[in-house]
């Protein structure tokens, strides 16, 4: 690099040079480069700021872009590489991969879990020495009545009297209106099935309301868990009566003693379709 003391020293012996276009030659100043102290960046001929120049070579950087573009320029599914599993697909929301989930389930991260189980029991309330199953309230062990509302250590009475009932209804099979005479065909003829359970619970060692007058248990809306017992009135879907002998453990199936069945007593089996309301001895002990 020439410095300044340099040029004073050519100057000094090329007086007329300046005055000279022959000189011009002499003088290449883009070749010059001077270390100006008072000039740190430095600028050409034309006083441009050298450093400002872009070279010819140089190209200027596209901006980042905040998408991901795949090799066609264009973004990439953020669902790609995304499995939900098999209760789920995955959705693209703002650019993000989600999991929607099937009923049931939910999303846990990139991935879909089944829902907490949830209690049948939750929410339901058992009355006394009651407790829930499988979302209906049942008597515990040793108790009987409404599970809703209440249950109660069995009554012996009440046992030997639904027993007795029982017993004395059975005794009744076979006789036939026309043939024999039973009292409880004398108080309507040919319309005897209630009068035939009323003259029952007059025989009982025990004084009974009269059936008519139990409280009536629809079977459209029978308390969870309740069921009729033996003793009980049945009044059926037509204009008919008869009494409970005996329910299957299940409860689905209900024997029968029954009235003026093609005019004489006699035992059958129904189920809750065929009832229209049950009359409990619960309250009569």
């Amino acid at each position: 690099m020439k410095t300044v003391r340099a040029l004073e020293f050519m100057l000094a012996g090329l007086p007329l040079c300046f005055a000279l276009p022959a000189c011009a030659s002499l003088l290449d100043y883009d070749e010059i480069e001077i270390d100006d102290p008072d000039d740190p960046v430095g600028h050409d001929a034309s006083g441009t700021d050298a450093a400002s120049q872009p070279s010819a070579d140089s190209e200027t950087p596209d901006a980042p872009s905040d998408v991901e573009a795949d090799e066609t320029g264009e973004a990439g599914d953020p669902c790609e590489a995304v499995d939900c599993g098999s209760y789920g697909a995955c959705v693209s929301t703002g650019g993000q991969a989600e999991c929607t989930c099937d009923t049931g389930y939910h999303a846990l991260g990139l991935s879909c879990v089944e829902d907490e189980p949830v209690d049948p029991c939750t929410g339901v309330a058992c009355g006394s020495n009651a407790s829930c199953e499988n979302g209906a309230c049942e008597c515990d062990d040793g108790f009987e009545g409404n599970p809703e509302s209440g249950c109660a250590q069995p009554n012996p009475l009440e046992a030997d009297v639904r027993a007795e009932l029982v017993a004395i209804a059975m005794a009744e099979q076979g006789f036939c209106e026309g043939t024999d005479d039973r009292p409880y065909m004398q108080y309507q003829p040919g319309f005897w099935c209630y009068d035939f359970v009323a003259w029952v619970y007059s025989q009982a060692s025990h004084p009974l309301p009269s059936p008519i007058s139990l409280p009536a248990y629809q079977t459209g809306s029978l308390p969870t868990g309740w069921r009729p017992e033996p003793g009980d009135l049945i009044k059926f879907d037509i204009q008919h009566y008869g009494m409970v002998a005996e329910v299957s453990p299940d409860g689905s199936l209900i024997t029968t003693i029954e009235g003026n069945v093609n005019s004489c007593v006699m035992s059958r089996s129904t189920t809750d379709d065929g009832v229209e309301y049950y009359g409990s001895l619960d309250q009569a002990f």
